[in-house]
């Protein structure tokens, strides 16, 4: 995106009111064709100073213009601006979206993962699925609590806004390539095969195959998304779940090392405890001590 010069665009509040020193409010919600009718369906470019924005386009078509970059607005788009930087927008009389207008102190309180999503504005489509529809769900949810409710419910806004900016950052990754964006997609369904089949204690070739890979470039994805060799990956899933059970569960470690697909209990605990440093007894009865 080429630079704007400052001084030459006006600094809002929302929508054409002026940046106000202390708003009363720190998320706010409103339609987009409430606030763009009364201006020919055009909001002229500027800036907001204390806020950041997320746009939902569910019907209807428009431009989003950043400087001198412009991009399409089609159904199912989703736009996020950052504060400080310049835009603006153009709307097609028979769109429907909404806009949700935050404190950037609220949203930047995130953990450093969501920090360089929320460093600049984004663009992208969300395609219908079960994750799509979550995102989109979420925005819906968010709007719907600010409208139905005298006093908004700020643990749940909280909430979803934690469940978008997680959904939406994960969609974007960390960067534009789109070897990058296969990469992160493969991981993605990687990690949904193995969530599935990890008690089955199935082969690497087995997954490579399911995602239509060698076994070798299996382990690159894996070391590439997850820092680690799949092997390493399977065997870390494997003992979230035996500590979860050995913390939340009366099984015991033999119960748990043959719900895990272990045949052998004794081996289940020879991997326990070159993967966590205790035995399972021991990991069970020092985290079992901690007070509540």
């Amino acid at each position: 995106m080429r630079p704007v010069v400052a001084k030459r665009v006006p600094t809002y509040g929302l929508y054409g009111e002026p940046q106000t020193s202390g708003p009363d409010f720190w998320i706010h919600t409103e339609t987009i064709e409430s606030r763009s009718r009364l201006h020919h369906w055009e909001i002229k470019q500027h800036r907001h100073e204390t806020f950041f924005q997320i746009l939902q386009i569910r019907t209807g078509e428009g431009d989003a213009l950043f400087g001198r970059e412009r991009l399409r607005l089609a159904p199912g788009t989703v736009v996020t601006v950052p504060p400080g930087v310049v835009h603006g927008f153009r709307f097609s009389q028979d769109l429907n979206g909404q806009v949700v207008t935050m404190l950037a102190t609220r949203v930047s309180a995130r953990p450093a993962c969501l920090m360089r999503f929320m460093a600049r504005p984004w663009l992208f489509g969300v395609e219908p699925g079960s994750e799509g529809d979550y995102l989109m769900a979420t925005l819906d949810r968010m709007e719907q609590e600010l409208a139905l409710h005298f006093e908004p419910r700020t643990a749940l806004l909280e909430a979803c806004l934690d469940v978008f900016l997680t959904l939406a950052a994960s969609r974007i990754g960390s960067g534009d390539d789109a070897g990058e964006g296969a990469g992160r997609d493969r991981m993605a369904r990687l990690n949904a095969l193995v969530g599935t089949h990890y008690r089955q204690h199935r082969p690497a070739a087995f997954y490579a195959e399911a995602l239509g890979i060698s076994v070798t470039h299996l382990n690159r994805v894996t070391r590439s998304g997850a820092g680690r060799s799949f092997q390493q990956l399977l065997t870390d899933r494997l003992m979230t779940e035996a500590r979860r059970n050995l913390v939340f569960s009366l099984l015991s470690v033999q119960q748990i090392a043959y719900d895990l697909g272990y045949a052998d209990p004794a081996y289940f605990s020879r991997t326990f405890l070159r993967a966590t440093g205790e035995t399972p007894g021991a990991f069970r009865k020092r985290e079992r001590a901690q007070p509540g």
